[in-house]
C-alpha cells in the first residue's frame, strides 16, 4: 500500500473545492433522496436528458470518473480516496443508470474508471 503524500492531500483539497463549486452536495442529496430511482429505464422516464435529475447524476458520475482517472494513472492515492469518499457505495447507487447509459451509448469506456475504483475497495484495517 502506497503511503499518501502531501501532494495527494493538496489534490484532494482541490477536488473537494471543485465539488463545492459544482454543487455536488445538492447532487448527492438528490441521489440519496426518495425521488431517485436506480433502474435506468424508469430513471430516464422520470428524469429525461436535460432535466435537473439527469444533470445531478451526470455531475456526480463525472466527478467520480475524474477522481478515478487520476487514481488509475497513479496521480492520486487510491487509499486516500477510499478513506475520503464512499466510492463503492456511490457506484452501487448509480450503477444501474450508468451501465444503462454505457450500453445505450455504445461506449464501453463510459464511467469505466469510476466502476474500477469502486471495485478496488480496500479491506478494513
Amino acid at each position: 500500500m502506497a503511503v499518501p503524500t502531501r501532494e495527494d492531500a493538496t489534490l484532494v483539497v482541490q477536488l473537494a473545492t471543485l465539488g463545492a463549486e459544482l454543487a455536488l452536495a445538492e447532487a448527492t442529496n438528490f441521489i440519496w433522496s426518495d425521488q431517485f430511482v436506480g433502474e435506468y429505464e424508469e430513471f430516464k422516464r422520470r428524469h429525461a436528458p436535460g432535466s435537473k435529475g439527469f444533470e445531478q447524476v451526470n455531475k456526480t458520475a463525472g466527478w467520480y470518473e475524474t477522481i478515478a482517472t487520476l487514481v488509475k494513472n497513479d496521480l492520486l492515492s487510491a487509499e486516500l480516496v477510499h478513506d475520503w469518499l464512499a466510492v463503492e457505495m456511490t457506484w452501487r447507487r448509480l450503477e444501474g443508470i450508468l451501465v444503462g447509459m454505457r450500453e445505450e451509448s455504445g461506449e464501453p469506456r463510459l464511467f469505466e474508471n469510476f466502476q474500477a475504483l469502486a471495485a478496488r475497495v480496500p479491506s478494513p484495517a
